[in-house]
């Protein structure tokens, strides 16, 4: 039984190791595994006339002992939010860099007239001290 499971292993280590550079391959290959896959346990329940009050119980008895059952349910919940924490976390961001380009932009114009203030001023002290 440990040689059958090693090989399963080593085989679907190379195999996700060729998909990494072929993901759309991988991605519709995955998909068709997995309904076809569904597709299997759900025809046997049929041939073994699994009620489906029977099969929801059957189901999360399986996911809990295994010990997906919150994983499955829960998990992607979590992420989810997560996903709407970071994307609200980058608009606020957004928006402050926005206020404090505003600001800097406002002081850029308040040193260039202060600049030419000083100008104007040099100006009028260099003119009074070339008429001395």
């Amino acid at each position: 039984m440990i040689y059958f499971s090693n090989f399963f292993l080593k085989f679907e280590h190379r195999a996700r190791k060729y998909f990494e550079k072929r993901p759309f391959s991988q991605a519709f290959l995955a998909g068709v595994g997995v309904i076809l896959f569904w597709r299997g346990v759900w025809e046997i329940a049929d041939i073994f006339k699994l009620n489906p009050a029977l099969s929801i119980v059957i189901g999360i008895i399986m996911l809990v002992f295994i010990g997906l059952f919150i994983h499955t349910f829960v998990g992607n919940a979590i992420i989810i939010r997560n996903v709407e924490k970071e994307k609200e976390f980058e608009k606020k961001t957004e928006r402050e860099i926005g206020i404090v380009e505003t600001e800097i932009t406002k002081e850029e114009i308040t040193l260039d007239y202060l600049v030419n203030r000083l100008k104007d001023i040099e100006d009028k002290i260099d003119s009074l001290n070339s008429k001395k």
